[in-house]
């Protein structure tokens, strides 16, 4: 059994709260690090994280609620349950991921792998130029990552990631429909992509950072109009783990 002290219960669900607060862009990281967390430990990270669409994903309305780039709070919490295994979840602005992750060291590379589900609020930016609107997202995401820990003062890792997932909403007047006050947007994305990451401490205190190249592919309809949007997008992070 995990004993968390009730101060730390109040900062993780602060940290929650003031994340989903904040922010629009559907830029979850991965903060991973080199392993999963020890037994009977407790990683909790706050930070930024950015979501940086290019090609056809940066373009016109119809990517402004399904994948919007921007900036965002970002946080997570992991709780090791077993030498193998930890539950976590991570955050940024109005999105969540819960993971469950197990993990082997081979020799002196760590090896962990996971399944997670996530879903949200999807809204569009608030300052944005183009349509205004909100709705629903979900999906799941798979990671792999190889890392490796220094003495624990120096983490590093690399990793495949490969997620789907499904968003629906209602926009304000489009490029499509200008004249709308109500398009139905709904749309499918599968993207896969690699991190790498790095991060620097000592003892229970690690300063990380990281960077996510994924490749993704969306089908939708906006206002009954299909589209379909493919394109690479940045997802870079940083932040501060502290380990209990």
């Amino acid at each position: 059994m995990i004993a968390i002290a009730r101060s730390e219960l109040v900062g993780v669900w602060g940290l929650a709260a003031a994340i989903a607060l904040a922010g629009c862009a559907p830029s979850i990281p991965s903060f991973s690090g080199a392993r999963t967390t020890p037994d009977g430990r407790v990683d909790l990270l706050a930070g930024m994280s950015a979501r940086v669409p290019t090609g056809d994903l940066a373009s016109g309305d119809a990517m402004a609620l399904a994948a919007p780039g921007g900036i965002a709070p970002a946080g997570a919490v992991r709780v090791g349950v077993s030498r193998e295994l930890d539950l976590g979840l991570v955050v940024s602005a109005a999105s969540g991921r819960a993971e469950l992750r197990y993990g082997e060291t081979v020799g002196s590379i760590r090896l962990h792998a996971g399944i997670a589900g996530f879903g949200g609020y999807a809204v569009t930016d608030p300052d944005a130029n183009g349509a205004q609107g909100s709705g629903w997202r979900a999906g799941a995401f798979v990671p792999l990552t190889l890392g490796f820990d220094v003495a624990g003062i120096l983490e590093a890792w690399v990793g495949a990631r490969f997620a789907f997932e499904r968003v629906e909403g209602q926009l304000g007047p489009t490029t499509m429909m200008p004249t709308s006050t109500n398009a139905t947007s709904s749309a499918w994305g599968v993207r896969g992509g690699g991190v790498v990451g790095l991060a620097l401490g000592f003892r229970r205190v690690h300063v990380l950072a990281e960077l996510a190249v994924d490749g993704e592919w969306w089908s939708g309809q906006l206002a009954g109009v299909p589209f379909e949007r493919s394109g690479a997008a940045l997802t870079p992070a940083f932040g501060v783990r502290i380990r209990f």
